[in-house]
């Protein structure tokens, strides 16, 4: 089966699909809108507890009583997570696994010890269900006051050294209140602890393995830029196992400073929408937000406005200006090609010239955002040339000549002709064809992989063979497209690793685990 343009889609392709649907490769047997008052809230979360804290050090946790609009309340009790109060019952979502803290809002004063006790209850008779991988955490309980409890969650000492999946379950359903009414069965909060993954780096000899973050849930993660100091980090607000795809959460961290900031928008590093939006040049879009949604400051963002709908919209090489693929909101097929300067404002507009269908998803048939592939020289792009057909129009915008012209690269016409190249463009590997310099082939498509800047190597991980499937590991490889020759640079590396990019200098390899990578 050949590999389609995804949206969204990185060269770590099978991890990122499996996060998609909200499966874990490690457990592999795996809006509400926030306003400025939720981002403060969010600032201050919770401080977590270690895992396995001691009893006395729970029962000494507490936190300040939180502001919450109780008027408006439809529910009998709304459960809230600390670390991201966009995260409300009735939910089930991941959690990390170090101590979670929580706050229930109640609509009536509550019987505080039958609310304990409720919570305590289900929690037992949910770890009672066999082979389901419910446990039954650790409580500690803080009383804001009646209306408002505070609970730590902590999970119990694990067996093993690295935890895989558990869940467990967190409701005061059947509890009373002060009056006698009873909480009713809807609003739980089903919590699915996955441990998360982290960034290492790895030195492009092998030898050096480093661990850089230290972040506390799952999430997905792109690194937005070559100098790889910005993360673009996406949550998904639910789980399941399945393919939905449920709304997300997103965050921009900054190796640099170990800071993560929060969005209250949906972030991308391709936009399609309206055609004002707004553009930072870390690497990211957003689109123009509701009213009354406070977006994070930066120097960095330009208010973009175009005549027509953006069908698609990239950064060009230097991030100085977009390339955007734009017509009405309705059309299909033959869009206009704009080049924005994003230090002007000012556009340069090819009336037509990005010719073909709009592109649209094998797996779900969502219209997919026209992407542009820039290297400086060229930007490269592919339309379809039928509605309901894969056969690729390919063309580039020439950025010397300032004109649109054919793109022949040696993959089957029917077939997604995406590629990484070398820094100096002369090697490219095509996800459906292979690495090539020109029309030469040197090397079959090979796993997930890169190109070490500034340098003709091509990294990339392929399976060890194993007994059983718990047994996978994986290979990471180095091809050299000068002198043809492959060589291993690291065995035994967790099933679950991906590629993330190279340090500009061509030092450093930077993988996403939620493994511990050995010296």
């Amino acid at each position: 089966m050949f590999l389609r343009n995804l949206r969204g889609m990185s060269i770590a392709l099978g991890c990122s699909l499996l996060v998609m649907t909200g499966f874990s490769a490690s457990a592999a047997s795996w809006e509400e809108k926030q306003t400025g008052a939720g981002q403060a809230v969010l600032a201050a979360s919770a401080q977590p507890l270690p895992t396995g804290a001691g009893t006395k050090a729970a029962s000494d946790w507490k936190q300040p009583e939180r502001p919450f609009d109780y008027a408006s309340m439809k529910e009998d009790v709304v459960i809230q997570l600390n670390e991201d109060p966009r995260l409300r019952s009735p939910l089930r979502t991941v959690v990390g696994p170090a101590p979670q803290a929580y706050t229930l809002f109640f609509r009536e004063e509550m019987d505080r010890g039958s609310v304990e006790a409720a919570i305590r209850k289900h929690a037992k008779e949910e770890a009672a269900r066999v082979g389901l991988g419910f446990i039954e955490p650790g409580f500690a309980f803080h009383w804001a006051n009646n209306r408002q409890l505070q609970v730590l969650v902590t999970l119990p000492e694990q067996k093993t050294s690295e935890r895989d999946w558990t869940e467990y379950v967190l409701s005061a359903a059947g509890a009373k209140s002060a009056k006698g009414s009873v909480i009713g069965d809807s609003n739980a909060f089903h919590a699915v602890v996955l441990p998360p993954s982290q960034i290492w780096r790895i030195s492009a000899d092998g030898e050096v393995r480093e661990k850089l973050t230290d972040f506390s849930v799952m999430t997905d993660m792109e690194f937005l830029d070559r100098e790889q100091r910005y993360v673009l980090q996406s949550r998904f607000t639910k789980y399941c196992e399945c393919d939905a795809r449920f709304p997300m959460l997103y965050s921009i961290y900054d190796m640099k400073t170990k800071q993560r900031t929060s969005y209250p928008v949906e972030l991308t590093d391709n936009y399609r929408g309206e055609g004002v939006f707004f553009a930072d040049r870390r690497g990211f879009f957003y689109a123009q937000p509701e009213k009354g949604t406070t977006v994070p400051n930066s120097d960095s963002v330009t208010r973009v406005q175009v005549q027509g709908y953006v069908h698609g919209a990239s950064f060009s090489h230097d991030r100085k200006q977009l390339l955007m693929a734009v017509g009405r909101a309705d059309q299909k097929k033959d869009l206009d090609l704009v080049v924005y300067d994003l230090g002007k404002g000012t556009e340069k507009r090819l009336p037509g010239a990005v010719k073909g269908w709009i592109p649209t998803s094998e797996f779900n048939g969502e219209v997919l955002p026209v992407s542009f592939h820039d290297d400086g020289r060229y930007a490269t792009f592919a339309m379809r040339s039928e509605e309901a057909g894969f056969v690729e129009i390919r063309q580039r915008y020439d950025w010397q000549s300032g004109k649109v012209i054919d793109w022949n690269p040696p993959v089957p016409a029917d077939s997604w002709s995406g590629f990484v190249q070398s820094t100096d463009g002369e090697y490219q590997m095509y996800w459906n064809a292979g690495l090539f310099k020109g029309n030469v082939q040197l090397m079959d498509t090979r796993g997930q992989g890169l190109w070490l800047p500034g340098t003709h190597r091509y990294l990339f991980t392929e399976w060890e063979k194993a007994a059983q499937e718990a047994d996978l590991k994986q290979s990471l490889y180095l091809f050299d497209a000068d002198t043809k020759q492959q060589s291993v640079l690291v065995s035994g590396l967790p099933a679950g690793l991906s590629l993330l990019g190279a340090s500009a200098d061509g030092k450093w390899l930077y993988v996403m685990t939620d493994r511990t990578l050995a010296p």
